[in-house]
Formats: C-alpha cells, sequence, structure tokens
C-alpha cells in the first residue's frame, strides 16, 4: 500500500519535493518495491531510498543507486541486539533523477516486516550530493538520529530511525508507534496499514491487537536546515516504551553556488 506526500521549495539550501512510501504488509515480505515520487524542480534532484527491515536479512538494494556508506545492509547499519539476535536493519541508497526512474526495489530472504520510502530533493549538488554521515544504535523509549558537524554553508541534514516493535507491543493504541515525532517530520509508518485502509494487509487499530506487530517495524524520516556549518542537535522521536532502534543522519549538499 503506497502513499504520496508532495510539497514544492526553493532557495539556498537542498528543498524537500516529495516522497513516496511502501509497506510489507501485516505477514510480512520478502521483496519491496518504493515508487518515485515526481519531479517538482528544474534544478538538479536527488533521490533517496531508504529501507527499514525486520531482524538482520541478505538485504538487496535498487540497482543503479548508490549505498550511503556503511547502509548497504545486511551487517552495515543494524539496530541494537536483542535476546532473539540483530532486531532490525536500516539500509539507504542513493542517486541523481535523470527521469528515467520509476521504482527502487529491494530484495532479502525470508518474510519480513519492512517499510521504505523514496525522498525527493532539489538544489542539490550532482556531482557530490552526500557530505558526512553518522549513524547510532541503541534500546530505548527515544529513538535518537545522532548529532553530526555539517561541512557546507546550506545543507540539509536527513534524520532516519528504524525500531523493532515486539517489546512494546502491548503499549501501541494507535496505527504509528513513533508517538512523537523529531522536528519537520516527512515520513512516521509502520510496516503494515491500518485494517481500514487495506482489509487485506492491514491490521488495526491498535498496534497491540495484531500479531503481525511482533514482526513490524516502525519508519520515521525528518530533515532539518542548516545554513551554516554548524554541529546539528540530535534529532528525538518518542515510544511508549524501550524497544531496539537504530538512527542515522545524513548531510545533503547544496548545488554550487556561482560567483558573480
Amino acid at each position: 500500500m503506497a502513499t504520496t506526500l508532495l510539497l514544492g521549495g526553493c532557495g539556498l539550501t537542498p528543498s524537500f519535493e516529495g516522497a513516496e512510501t511502501n509497506r510489507s504488509g501485516s505477514d510480512g515480505a520478502t521483496s519491496l518495491s518504493v515508487s518515485i515520487p515526481p519531479s517538482g524542480s528544474d534544478s538538479a534532484e536527488l533521490l533517496v531510498a531508504i529501507l527499514g527491515v525486520q531482524a538482520n536479512p541478505n538485504t538487496s538494494g535498487p540497482e543503479g543507486w548508490t549505498p550511503i556508506p556503511g547502509m548497504d545492509g545486511f551487517n552495515g547499519t543494524t539496530c541494537q541486539a536483542d535476546g532473539r539476535g540483530t532486531a532490525c536493519q536500516l539500509s539507504v541508497y542513493y542517486r541523481i533523477a535523470d527521469g528515467s526512474e520509476t521504482a527502487a526495489e529491494f530484495s532479502w530472504g525470508g518474510a519480513r516486516g519492512a517499510a521504505g520510502v523514496v525522498l525527493r530533493y532539489s538544489n542539490v549538488d550532482p556531482a557530490d550530493p552526500i557530505g558526512v554521515v553518522r549513524s547510532q544504535r541503541g534500546s530505548s523509549d527515544a529513538p535518537t538520529a545522532p548529532v553530526v558537524t555539517t561541512t557546507q554553508d546550506g545543507s540539509r541534514v536527513l534524520r532516519i530511525v528504524v525500531v523493532e516493535l515486539d517489546e512494546i507491543k502491548p503499549f501501541l493504541t494507535g496505527s504509528v508507534a513513533l508517538t512523537d515525532e523529531a522536528p519537520t517530520s516527512r515520513i512516521n509508518v509502520v510496516s503494515f496499514p491500518d485494517a481500514a485502509t487495506s482489509p487485506t494487509n492491514g491490521c488495526g487499530p491498535p498496534l497491540s491487537q495484531c500479531d503481525g506487530t511482533e514482526r513490524a517495524v516502525a519508519l520515521g524520516v525528518s530533515d532539518t536546515r542548516h545554513p551554516t556549518i554548524e554541529g546539528s542537535s540530535p534529532a528525538n522521536w518518542e515510544l511508549p516504551g524501550p524497544d531496539q532502534w537504530v538512527g542515522a543522519s545524513i548531510e545533503i549538499l547544496r548545488a554550487p553556488v556561482s560567483e558573480s
């Protein structure tokens, strides 16, 4: 079940243009196809494809896309482990859009709960769009994308968290797990929709009454604008109880400014 979010913008900072999401459904899946949000600008546009998946399967990302360093799946960027092993995994890929893209395709072994998103940003550096990258993991009720120090004036920092939901299942009273979002939230989903949205692949609310929550993940995405080179604050989300998570902060570099 896919959803669309659109918002245009311009200026000296990379501008959020839109996002498309997709989810595995309450029974899990072995692959996920996420549509590409439509173009909203005449400038160079960056596409960022994100997958959060339960456990730590051998994940393959979209062909022809570049993995963010350390975030190409499997033993790259993973959640804190629990008694059953690595709780969840984060994969992030990017490419400069050329108009030929229709979807970002992820696949992995075994049926898993998964949520994915493709985001589009305009006014980016087409030759070198990604700056500093940092991740961290933990087990708490406050998933966090870490502090990074930007490397260029006018950057935008993309913030991501993926959370396993098995331990907090009894406390999930609604249709989302991340009950308090980081600033400028773009996406807040779990790996299956509610039953009203999708009677076949959905369940709840509440998520506490869904067997699929045991195998589900939550995915949250936000971003922050940084007019000057600076250390960013962490981006924080909240859960109704502690569970395992991983967070990442990724600097997106603006288009070069021409000198007159």
